[in-house]
């Protein structure tokens, strides 16, 4: 986990300087200097989906097998999908403001993605409305199926239909371009793939670690309540009301 969060870190000094020392802008973008994002913004779009399908399959391998860990490993990476969805949100609305004039345009693509990031919020807000854990494991799980499928329909398909291509301003195909600027773009886009793919195992393995941790300090804190529950008569000084043998009640103090 540490290794991979280190090298995520050199990669993606890596990856900036890379970005703003060798890849020459673009020629075919309104604002050339704009086509650099490239480099951060595919790779986390990528990184994303990845997450989101592999959520998905945790979540329906915890309905087959009733395992928590795997209710645990889909929560684990949904949320890192969130974070690098978010990150490919924030960098195509800077995209957007340099090449289109303002960040938000409801651009087919912009808005199939975004309604996806909602579906992926619903998640964990059906999460932490369910307070019984096998309830929560088995709700979230079969949501997180649904939330799966709905990834090639918003992500892939619905964007590239005709209907939604001709409106688009999302650009195509730009690293087949034939400018001569591929070869630098599809470096630097490799080497984000790799810096964001370390970086969503270092935060997944991170996520996992604190999942254990809070099942022990759970655990700890039941036992403790439980040992508690044995001796909380003996704490409580509360006075104890005793019939005599007249009928009347006579308090008497409770053992210390």
């Amino acid at each position: 986990m540490r290794i991979a969060l280190w090298l995520a870190g050199v990669g993606m000094l890596a990856l900036t300087a890379l970005a703003f020392t060798w890849v020459p802008p673009a020629q075919d973008f309104r604002d050339p200097g704009s086509a650099r994002i490239i480099l951060f913004h595919v790779p986390a779009a990528i990184t994303c989906t990845l997450c989101f399908l592999a959520g998905g399959f945790f979540g329906w391998r915890y309905l087959r097998r009733r395992d928590p860990m795997d209710d645990s490993r889909a929560a684990a990476a949904n949320e890192v999908g969130l974070t690098f969805g978010i990150i490919t949100l924030l960098t195509g609305m800077v995209f957007a403001s340099m090449q289109w004039g303002k960040p938000w345009h409801w651009d087919p693509r912009q808005t199939s993605f975004l309604l996806q990031m909602m579906i992926y919020a619903a998640y964990f807000a059906l999460r932490s409305s369910v307070e019984d854990d096998r309830r929560r494991a088995a709700v979230s799980s079969g949501y997180t199926v649904f939330a799966a499928l709905t990834v090639p329909l918003l992500v892939f398909i619905l964007p590239r239909l005709p209907m939604f291509q001709e409106v688009s301003l999302h650009p195509s195909n730009v690293m087949a371009s034939r400018q001569g600027l591929d070869w630098f773009y599809r470096t630097g886009v490799y080497l984000g793939f790799a810096t964001y793919w370390l970086l969503a195992f270092g935060l997944y393995r991170l996520r996992m670690a604190t999942f254990a941790l809070e099942a022990r300090i759970y655990e700890l804190a039941d036992r403790l309540e439980h040992q508690h529950s044995h001796r909380v008569g003996w704490n409580l000084r509360v006075p104890a009301v005793a019939a005599g043998a007249d009928g009347e009640t006579s308090e008497t103090p409770a053992r210390p």
